[in-house]
């Protein structure tokens, strides 16, 4: 672990995100690290706002290169961003003395992020971007891991309204404004470090393994909001890098 400075960026829209408390846990966790909260990072590192602009993407079906011309967006649709293009974009504007090995990024932000995947040639939310900087999309947190699949189905059926499935399905998925929303912005947090402990590899295939990646909500809650723990394997390595293990 070569890193010493872990640098934790404010999202300028918390839906109910407490970074202190994220800082708090990572420090706990990185406790050889020194660990600080700044400001949003486009106000820290100031400007940039046209560059972010030019990291939208306006159709799933195409990979980034391939995207159309700027059509009028729909005004009730979220924007959407490459996850890929917005952190090298934000890596530039970082300084050469912050930009080096030792200093880690982890930018919390209001954008939707997504990934191209090449499987199924088309774009996909994800709550963690991986690198440098590490980006946490809070709303990817609520959007990027699938609701249940009964949800969907009475969605498609059109009989009820998004309020009124929300309320149906309480509890079985992280919503804005959610108490449960800096729980697993911590998993996130630790998952974007890890890939820089583990030299580019964050994830664990053990399902209960608070590195796993998870791909539904309720296995979000699971690993880590209500049981959040290491496998044996990422434990002893947590223990390798004098990092507190569960």
């Amino acid at each position: 672990m070569d890193f010493k400075y872990i640098h934790i960026y404010r999202s300028d829209r918390d839906a109910g995100l407490c970074i202190d408390k994220v800082k708090q846990d990572v420090a706990e966790l990185f406790g050889r690290c020194e660990v600080d909260v700044r400001e949003p990072f486009l106000m820290y590192w100031d400007d940039g706002e046209g560059a972010i602009d030019e990291t939208r993407i306006f159709d799933l079906k195409q990979p980034f290169e391939k995207q159309p011309g700027r059509p009028e967006p729909a005004s009730d649709s979220m924007p959407l961003y490459d996850g890929f293009m917005l952190q090298r974009t934000l890596a530039q504007l970082i300084s050469d003395k912050e930009s080096h090995a030792d200093h880690v990024h982890l930018v919390f932000t209001h954008l939707m992020t997504c990934t191209f995947a090449e499987e199924d040639w088309r774009y996909h939310g994800r709550a963690v971007i991986c690198g440098t900087p590490s980006i946490v999309s809070v709303p990817g947190i609520v959007e990027a891991p699938a609701k249940p699949r009964e949800f969907y189905h009475l969605q498609a059926l059109g009989s009820q309204d998004l309020p009124t499935l929300k309320k149906q399905f309480a509890g079985r998925f992280v919503d804005y404004d959610d108490g449960r929303m800096t729980k697993a912005a911590v998993g996130y947090a630790i998952q974007a470090l890890f890939y820089f402990v583990t030299d580019g590899e964050p994830f664990c295939d053990d399902r209960d393994c608070r590195l796993f990646n998870s791909h539904w909500q309720e296995d979000l809650i699971r690993t880590q909001v209500e049981k959040p723990r290491y496998c044996r394997m990422h434990g002893r390595l947590a223990s390798k890098f004098k990092i507190k293990s569960e």
